[in-house]
Protein backbone atom coordinates (compact mmCIF):
# COMPACT_ATOMS: atom_id res chain seq x y z
CA UNK A 1 0.00 0.00 0.00
CA UNK A 2 1.37 3.42 -0.75
CA UNK A 3 1.83 6.22 1.13
CA UNK A 4 0.00 9.55 1.00
CA UNK A 5 2.04 12.32 -0.11
CA UNK A 6 1.34 13.98 3.23
CA UNK A 7 2.75 10.59 5.12
CA UNK A 8 5.57 10.93 2.45
CA UNK A 9 6.42 14.58 3.52
CA UNK A 10 6.43 13.84 7.12
CA UNK A 11 8.78 10.92 5.95
CA UNK A 12 10.79 12.99 3.74
CA UNK A 13 11.66 15.01 6.18
CA UNK A 14 12.44 12.49 8.68
CA UNK A 15 14.57 10.80 6.37
CA UNK A 16 16.42 13.40 6.04
CA UNK A 17 17.79 13.75 9.56
CA UNK A 18 19.64 10.87 8.85
CA UNK A 19 22.38 9.36 11.70
CA UNK A 20 24.47 12.08 13.03
CA UNK A 21 21.54 14.69 12.70
CA UNK A 22 18.78 13.09 14.47
CA UNK A 23 17.00 15.99 15.53
CA UNK A 24 15.21 16.95 12.02
CA UNK A 25 12.20 15.08 12.87
CA UNK A 26 8.64 16.88 11.15
CA UNK A 27 5.73 16.32 13.43
CA UNK A 28 2.21 17.78 12.38
CA UNK A 29 1.94 19.67 15.59
CA UNK A 30 -2.09 20.99 16.32
CA UNK A 31 -2.16 24.57 17.00
CA UNK A 32 -3.12 25.64 20.99
CA UNK A 33 -6.53 26.65 21.21
CA UNK A 34 -7.77 30.54 22.28
CA UNK A 35 -8.21 31.03 25.54
CA UNK A 36 -11.64 30.01 27.19
CA UNK A 37 -14.02 32.36 28.75
CA UNK A 38 -14.75 30.07 31.47
CA UNK A 39 -13.06 29.60 35.39
CA UNK A 40 -12.14 26.53 34.17
CA UNK A 41 -8.28 26.10 32.59
CA UNK A 42 -7.78 23.21 30.55
CA UNK A 43 -4.19 22.92 28.89
CA UNK A 44 -3.60 23.86 25.45
CA UNK A 45 -2.87 20.94 23.09
CA UNK A 46 0.83 21.33 22.38
CA UNK A 47 1.34 22.57 26.09
CA UNK A 48 2.33 18.81 27.52
CA UNK A 49 4.15 16.88 24.12
CA UNK A 50 4.58 13.96 25.94
CA UNK A 51 0.60 13.58 26.83
CA UNK A 52 -0.20 14.62 23.24
CA UNK A 53 1.79 11.95 21.79
CA UNK A 54 0.49 8.66 24.26
CA UNK A 55 -3.14 9.92 23.62
CA UNK A 56 -1.96 10.18 19.96
CA UNK A 57 -0.38 6.47 20.20
CA UNK A 58 -3.67 5.61 21.90
CA UNK A 59 -5.85 6.53 19.68
CA UNK A 60 -3.73 4.90 16.49
CA UNK A 61 -3.78 1.79 18.68
CA UNK A 62 -7.48 1.44 18.56
CA UNK A 63 -7.40 2.24 14.99
CA UNK A 64 -4.11 -0.40 14.34
CA UNK A 65 -7.30 -2.91 15.72
CA UNK A 66 -9.38 -1.99 12.44
CA UNK A 67 -7.26 -2.38 10.04
CA UNK A 68 -4.34 -4.51 11.46
CA UNK A 69 -1.99 -3.70 8.41
CA UNK A 70 -2.11 -0.61 7.72
CA UNK A 71 0.86 1.23 6.31
CA UNK A 72 0.04 4.61 7.20
CA UNK A 73 -0.88 4.10 10.98
CA UNK A 74 2.30 1.18 11.05
CA UNK A 75 4.23 4.49 10.12
CA UNK A 76 3.18 6.96 12.54
CA UNK A 77 3.23 4.41 15.25
CA UNK A 78 6.55 4.16 14.58
CA UNK A 79 7.20 7.37 14.74
CA UNK A 80 6.41 8.40 17.72
CA UNK A 81 7.33 5.40 19.47
CA UNK A 82 10.70 7.18 18.18
CA UNK A 83 10.02 10.41 19.45
CA UNK A 84 8.79 8.91 22.88
CA UNK A 85 12.38 7.20 22.95
CA UNK A 86 11.31 3.51 22.23
CA UNK A 87 13.23 2.96 18.90
CA UNK A 88 12.90 -1.05 19.47
CA UNK A 89 8.74 -0.27 19.60
CA UNK A 90 9.29 2.04 16.12
CA UNK A 91 11.43 -1.09 14.71
CA UNK A 92 8.86 -3.76 15.48
CA UNK A 93 5.83 -1.38 13.25
CA UNK A 94 8.32 -1.28 10.71
CA UNK A 95 9.10 -4.45 10.22
CA UNK A 96 5.24 -4.84 10.34
CA UNK A 97 5.41 -3.14 7.70
CA UNK A 98 8.64 -4.05 5.74
CA UNK A 99 6.36 -7.70 6.03
CA UNK A 100 3.61 -7.02 3.69
CA UNK A 101 5.51 -4.06 1.65
CA UNK A 102 8.95 -5.73 1.55
CA UNK A 103 9.53 -2.62 -1.14
CA UNK A 104 8.25 0.44 0.92
CA UNK A 105 11.58 2.44 1.03
CA UNK A 106 10.47 5.05 3.50
CA UNK A 107 10.01 2.06 5.61
CA UNK A 108 13.70 0.16 5.23
CA UNK A 109 15.51 3.92 5.57
CA UNK A 110 13.72 4.59 9.13
CA UNK A 111 14.39 0.66 10.22
CA UNK A 112 17.56 0.88 9.43
CA UNK A 113 17.77 4.26 11.20
CA UNK A 114 16.24 2.70 14.69
CA UNK A 115 18.26 0.01 14.70
CA UNK A 116 20.92 1.92 14.76
CA UNK A 117 19.82 3.85 17.54
CA UNK A 118 19.31 0.68 19.70
CA UNK A 119 22.62 0.25 18.94
CA UNK A 120 22.39 -2.73 16.70
CA UNK A 121 24.88 -0.87 13.71
CA UNK A 122 24.76 -4.37 11.90
CA UNK A 123 21.28 -4.18 11.70
CA UNK A 124 21.54 -0.32 10.43
CA UNK A 125 24.13 -1.34 7.79
CA UNK A 126 21.70 -4.75 6.42
CA UNK A 127 18.72 -2.49 6.35
CA UNK A 128 20.46 0.47 4.77
CA UNK A 129 21.89 -2.01 2.14
CA UNK A 130 18.91 -3.46 1.23
CA UNK A 131 17.26 -0.36 0.22
CA UNK A 132 20.68 0.60 -1.72
CA UNK A 133 20.11 -2.45 -3.48
CA UNK A 134 16.87 -1.48 -4.38
CA UNK A 135 17.91 2.13 -4.80
CA UNK A 136 21.26 2.45 -5.52
CA UNK A 137 20.98 5.90 -5.83
CA UNK A 138 19.09 6.97 -2.43
CA UNK A 139 20.52 10.00 -1.25
CA UNK A 140 18.77 9.51 2.11
CA UNK A 141 20.04 5.75 2.37
CA UNK A 142 23.97 6.98 1.06
CA UNK A 143 23.93 9.91 3.59
CA UNK A 144 23.05 7.50 6.01
CA UNK A 145 25.39 5.05 5.58
CA UNK A 146 28.10 7.77 5.31
CA UNK A 147 27.15 8.82 8.80
CA UNK A 148 27.37 5.28 9.99
CA UNK A 149 30.57 4.50 8.92
CA UNK A 150 31.75 7.94 10.31
CA UNK A 151 30.32 7.03 13.58
CA UNK A 152 32.40 4.06 13.57
CA UNK A 153 35.43 5.97 12.84
CA UNK A 154 35.79 3.90 8.81
CA UNK A 155 36.24 7.32 7.06
CA UNK A 156 37.17 6.16 3.62
CA UNK A 157 33.77 4.59 3.88
CA UNK A 158 31.93 7.05 5.03
CA UNK A 159 33.89 9.16 2.06
CA UNK A 160 32.44 6.92 -0.32
CA UNK A 161 29.18 6.97 0.83
CA UNK A 162 28.88 10.70 0.88
CA UNK A 163 30.65 11.07 -2.17
CA UNK A 164 27.83 8.94 -4.00
CA UNK A 165 25.46 10.97 -1.91
CA UNK A 166 26.77 14.55 -3.08
CA UNK A 167 26.50 12.78 -6.91
CA UNK A 168 22.92 11.52 -6.37
CA UNK A 169 21.13 14.77 -5.37
CA UNK A 170 23.47 17.13 -4.52
CA UNK A 171 20.19 20.10 -4.06
CA UNK A 172 18.88 18.06 -1.20
CA UNK A 173 18.63 17.78 2.26
CA UNK A 174 20.67 14.96 2.30
CA UNK A 175 23.19 15.90 -0.35
CA UNK A 176 24.29 19.14 1.01
CA UNK A 177 24.56 17.39 4.59
CA UNK A 178 27.15 14.92 2.65
CA UNK A 179 28.62 17.66 1.33
CA UNK A 180 29.44 19.51 4.36
CA UNK A 181 30.39 16.36 6.06
CA UNK A 182 33.12 15.69 3.41
CA UNK A 183 34.82 18.78 4.22
CA UNK A 184 34.86 17.63 8.31
CA UNK A 185 36.61 14.00 7.16
CA UNK A 186 40.24 14.21 7.48
CA UNK A 187 41.57 14.35 3.99
CA UNK A 188 42.58 10.75 2.09
CA UNK A 189 45.56 9.29 2.38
Amino acid sequence: MALSKTHQKILAASATGGVLFLGLFAVNRRQPSPPRASHEELPAPGANPAADQAHEAKALAVELKKKPDHTPILFRMAQLEREMGKPAEAANHLRQILTREPANQEARLELGRVLYETGDVQGAIEETNRLLTQNPKHVDALYNMGAIYGNLQKNELARQYWERAVASDPASESGRRAKDSLLRLTPPR
